[in-house]
């Protein structure tokens, strides 16, 4: 990519490994990128820091008091600066059955959709006019048709491949919500599907990809740096297409282009999810 990307704040809630570090390490070497603060956010510190204007916060992305607790602290610090570049990548690989956490949440779902949709709501207060919003999990293989209406939260129907067909399906319906609330600025959001990638733990690919081995990935995987590459550069490309038509939403592939086809779901959906998404987040 050829233009220069700059912003005062860029956030990436998973940073510390996989997908998510190599995105906050591409944010603050790469020329193309110029923010004057990144902060990353996980459970654990990186061993290695990839820049000194890098700062760490440790948070449980699983605990929705937790994120609401990070998130009114970061509103607080951030002061006059707003926060241009939301990226969330935080995951697990488990092949447990429903594992809830305190909150009654199943733990991968807490990760991989409630957290994310959270976040995106409790810090919108503070993103930029022109802001961009990055959910990387699977925009490829969401599909209204794969939800269960009566259990959203699969409280009664759980298995990893409801998980996981709920998580993308849900993750894709949000980001029209938000885009849509957002009417009247530039701001622009965005579900990208990383494909494969050769991460140095099974713990940080897609946890739903149950036949890619280490092996396998070893094999056919992208780095984690071409990864990020594809899927920022990605964002801002179709965030220049797309915005141009008047469409503040996109579905990016593992080749960081956009996904044709992809379906516009209905206001009353849309509301569905919405409301669905907030009554289980503020429960406690």
């Amino acid at each position: 990519m050829n233009k220069v990307i700059s912003g005062s704040n860029a956030l990436v809630v998973g940073g510390t490994s996989g997908i998510g570090y190599a995105i906050a390490s591409r944010l603050a070497t790469s020329p193309n990128y110029q923010f004057s603060a990144i902060t990353i956010v996980g459970r654990t510190k990186p061993q290695a820091m990839p820049a000194e204007k890098i700062s760490f916060r440790s948070v449980d992305a699983t605990s929705m008091h937790a994120l609401k607790e990070f998130a009114q602290e970061f509103r607080s610090n951030s002061q006059n600066s707003p926060l241009d570049l939301l990226v969330m990548t935080q995951g697990i690989m488990s092949f447990a059955g429903r594992t809830e956490t305190p909150e009654g949440i199943d733990r991968k779902m807490a990760l991989h959709y409630y957290g994310r949709q959270l976040l995106i709501r409790e810090l919108s207060s503070i993103l930029s006019h022109d802001a961009k919003i990055l959910l990387v999990l699977d925009g490829l293989n969401g599909s209204p048709e794969k939800l269960n209406w009566d259990d959203l939260d699969l409280k009664e129907t759980f298995s990893l491949a409801h998980a996981a067909n709920h998580c993308i399906t849900m993750n894709d319906a949000m980001i029209q919500y938000h885009a849509l609330q957002s009417q009247g600025s530039k701001q622009f959001f965005a579900h990208g599907y990383p494909g494969v990638v050769n991460t140095a733990t099974p713990k940080n690919s897609a946890w739903y990809f149950r036949a890619v081995s280490k092996v396998a990935s070893r094999l056919v995987g992208l780095q984690p740096e071409q990864c990020a590459e594809r899927q920022l550069d990605g964002l801002y490309k179709a965030a220049d297409e797309l915005q141009s038509k008047e469409i503040p939403w996109a579905c990016i592939d593992n080749h960081g282009k956009v996904i044709g086809g992809k379906k516009e779901w209905s206001e009353e959906e849309r509301r569905k999810i919405a409301d669905h998404t907030w009554g289980l987040v503020d429960r406690t």
